[in-house]
């Protein structure tokens, strides 16, 4: 700037001669002052132009640079927040696999585990094959005793022979002054037996022992157990009905004969709509 200034700095000059005046009559030629004047004011115009260009390019560079400056910030910016949400979305999708092969594999046992729980309660139904449960027998010393129930089941069945009984035992379910004595569960020698035993009980029901009413049944698991007493309502429906024959199969399956047609039902709530829509109105025409 200081470089333009001296450019534009002004030096006085020597005064010309005045011109001689022509013959025509011409106006005066202009006074030293006047022309030191106006090349004073062409200088301030130039000077100022100058200015007021350099300013520009300099105002012009200083928001060139400042606005550089400004994006490099936002930009450099907004490149780490697009790393971080590609790191993020990284993370999302190796969680996703992660999830997908835990799913897999949740699926994958809750597969084995209901496997092993069929197997374990076959197995466990095929252990209390040779069991039968007796209730109503009073509690008296030894009378849960395996010799006590060979008796039993001697009398109370009119057998002919004595039944081996491995070992027995009362049922460890809590009780309360007032109900029932605990149920005898016992382990026969032979399945034979228990099968033999549980048709006769069948058979001759009702049975007593000791002048006091008793009842015999099979050792199901928890689970048969559960099912078979869901068809206990549609069995007392069908119980006196004529022309309609039904038993309740092994391990809770429930066979219905009505006009020569058999159906079985796994679902109690099937069997029910079953007799109520197809044998009930039928039987009380």
């Amino acid at each position: 700037m200081e470089a333009k200034l001296r450019k534009y700095s002004y030096t006085p000059s020597r005064p010309t001669p005045p011109a001689t005046r022509s013959t025509q009559g011409s106006s005066s030629p202009a006074s030293p002052s006047q022309t030191e004047t106006e090349a004073s004011g062409m200088m301030a115009e130039a000077i100022k132009s100058d200015i007021l260009s350099s300013l520009r390019e300099d105002i012009s560079k200083i928001i060139k640079e400042e606005l550089k400056r400004a994006f490099a910030e936002d930009f450099n910016s907004l490149k780490s927040e697009i790393q971080a949400v590609r790191l993020e979305i990284s993370r999302l999708s190796t969680w996703s696999d992660e999830v997908t092969s835990l799913q897999t594999a949740v699926t994958c046992l809750q597969s084995q585990v209901e496997k092993l729980k069929e197997k374990n309660e076959d197995l466990e139904g095929r252990m209390r094959r040779g069991n039968i449960r007796i209730v109503g027998v009073d509690e008296q010393p030894e009378s849960s005793s395996p010799v006590a129930v060979s008796k039993l089941l001697k009398e109370a069945l009119r057998m002919d022979r004595d039944v081996k009984v491995d070992r027995s035992h009362r049922s460890l379910t809590q009780w309360k002054p007032g109900d029932r004595p605990w149920v005898i569960i016992a382990k026969l020698h032979y399945d034979g037996d228990a099968a033999e035993i549980l048709r006769r009980a069948r058979d001759q029901a009702p049975l007593s022992y000791n002048g006091k009413r008793i009842a015999i049944y099979p050792d199901y698991t928890a689970t048969v157990a559960k099912a078979r007493a869901s068809f206990t309502s549609v069995r007392k429906m069908l119980r006196g009905k004529q022309g309609i024959r039904y038993s309740l199969l092994f391990p809770a399956r429930l066979r219905i004969t009505y006009r020569n047609e058999e159906k079985e039902f796994l679902d109690a709530t099937e069997a029910l709509e079953y007799v109520q829509k197809n044998i009930i109105p039928e039987t009380e025409k």
